[in-house]
């Protein structure tokens, strides 16, 4: 044991005379391991986020599609999808909902109907004021989204329309961050007045939602309503899921290849550790088999600086990576993977990070990096003394 603490307090004291190359080594390995751990803690928490937004939403979502575009569904539609009834089939819900672009955000917002013979909102995501209680004329939205247009609660909102010119709105409530991943771009208003800014008759719909009592039955459900249905699109929770997972899957792909330059920069240190060691690094390896020394414990020593300059730098680069992803949000690498509208959710994310992903992104970086310093201190290690102390 006592032979084991002398071997790794010579290879720390080594390494404090080349500080300056340790910490270039230690710094190149950081910088890489940090981008490669950020993308894929990002990617992850977005999976998680992504599974539980899924959970919150409608089994089967059924849409109206005319010429290769979506359309408004009809009274009839919701109709035939009624009667007669479907096995495994709660409810149906035909919904009112689009896409409003507002000049002043150059960008659009997302307006929510919600029918007067719906439960109110949860209080829990409300962050300031009230939910939609009397209805008409009122709206909820996002916190982000109300800071965005600077307004506060209690004050109209002119909003513009899509169809009749649509009444002022008066906003009585925000929604809290914790939903911003759902509510960051939604205004929740009456369904009338969500008709009246969207531009909806009275008989139409935006889309129809199906919940069902069972959702292993989502296949059997959503292939009746395309029977009744010829022409119509059904988007199954499921496959919204898989949806999620390819896209954050893709952007981070693309992400991770232009990381290339950092992976290439890593490549070259560990080149630089198997191209060999200098004439004073050779010089001290003479002396210390001169004064005693083995080969087998100048190799020793030489691995136990290789590890700890890569163990210090999968370190850094693991905690630089936790604190850019879930303490400062993934500030310049969040919109890249997880993509969104003009009004970005500022919802903290999750971690999703356990042992076994730390120790194999370790593993990846270590096991290289201390293997291809093996060859150049066996090479020095051998080395006759004198030869070696004469240059």
């Amino acid at each position: 044991m006592k032979r084991w603490l002398s071997l790794l307090a010579y290879a720390t004291a080594s390494l404090r005379r080349r500080a300056g190359k340790s910490l270039a080594l230690a710094s190149g390995l950081a910088l890489a391991v940090t981008l490669v751990a950020s993308i894929l803690f990002l990617t992850d928490a977005l999976h998680a986020d992504a599974d539980r937004a899924r959970d919150a939403v409608p089994a089967i979502v059924v849409e109206r599609i005319v010429a290769g575009r979506i359309a408004t569904t009809r009274a009839s539609d919701v109709e035939a999808i009624r009667n007669p009834a479907i096995l495994s089939v709660k409810s149906i819900r035909p919904r009112a909902w689009g896409y409003l672009f507002v000049p002043a955000l150059q960008g659009n917002v997302t307006v929510v109907g919600v029918p007067s013979d719906e439960p109110p909102l949860d209080q829990r995501a409300i962050a300031e004021g009230r939910d939609l209680k009397s209805g008409a004329h009122e709206m909820v939205m996002g916190s982000t989204l109300a800071h965005a247009l600077g307004v506060v609660v209690g004050d109209d909102l002119q909003l513009p329309s899509l169809g009749l010119k649509a009444p002022a709105l008066k906003l009585v409530g925000t929604f809290d961050s914790d939903v911003d991943l759902f509510a960051a771009d939604v205004i929740a208003c009456d369904e009338a007045d969500a008709r009246a800014l969207l531009g909806l008759q009275e008989n139409e719909s935006t889309d129809v939602a199906v919940d069902l009592s069972n959702p292993e039955e989502a296949r059997v459900v959503a292939q009746t309503i395309v029977d009744r249905l010829p022409g119509t699109r059904i988007v199954e929770r499921d496959l919204l899921g898989r949806v999620y997972a390819l896209a954050y899957g893709r952007r981070s792909g693309i992400v991770l290849a232009a990381s290339i330059p950092a992976l290439v920069a890593l490549i070259l240190l560990a080149w630089d550790r198997a191209s060999g060691l200098g004439p004073e690094e050779k010089k001290e390896i003479a002396i210390l088999k001169a004064v005693g020394f083995g080969t087998s414990d100048v190799l020793l020593v030489k691995l136990v600086e290789s590890w700890i300059v890569a163990s210090v730098g999968a370190a850094i680069g693991l905690f630089l990576a936790y604190s850019w992803v879930f303490w400062l949000g993934a500030v310049g690498l969040r919109p890249a993977i997880a993509g969104w509208s003009a009004i970005y959710p500022e919802q903290a994310l999750t971690p999703m990070v356990d042992l076994a992903q730390l120790f194999a992104i370790g593993l990846a970086v270590v096991g290289p990096f201390v293997a291809l310093s093996i060859l150049p201190a066996w090479r020095a290690a051998i080395l006759d003394p004198m030869e070696a102390m004469r240059g």
